[in-house]
């Protein structure tokens, strides 16, 4: 349907479609389960910065991982019809820059909240 130039906004909106189109269901299930892992994998720190009584970080980390969550529900619901249309691009995968410098920006504070906590981890175990 994508080639015929039925779907509008095609490499924004509406490239989960056209991804489907493309690479079947298995194409599918590779973006939905990467989006899965990535929500799962901030949810852990998460769960780790709230051990290490980090409360911030923790929130930080959670709220991040309902924002990928969020948007990439919200997208997919949009492509298959479920939901009516929004413009939110799926994450990382979607043409948009502001939406890309962001995403990237999120998982920098990401990366840098998990760094904190296996030092804090690695320190603490050294002081034993």
């Amino acid at each position: 349907m994508q080639k015929l130039f039925y779907l509008p906004e095609a490499h924004t909106d509406f490239l989960f479609a056209v991804l489907a189109e493309e690479f079947g269901i298995l194409g599918q299930l590779v973006v939905i389960g990467l989006f899965a892992s990535l929500v799962g994998r901030a949810m852990y720190i998460g769960r780790q910065m709230q051990a290490l009584y980090h409360s911030f970080a923790a929130y930080l980390a959670y709220g991040f991982a309902m924002c990928f969550g969020l948007q990439a529900v919200i997208n997919i619901g949009v492509n298959t019809g479920l939901l009516p249309t929004k413009g939110l691009t799926l994450p990382f995968i979607s043409y948009g820059g502001s939406s890309m410098l962001l995403n990237c920006t999120m998982i920098a504070i990401l990366l840098r909240i998990y760094h904190e906590g296996t030092v804090e981890k690695i320190n603490a175990l050294r002081v034993k």
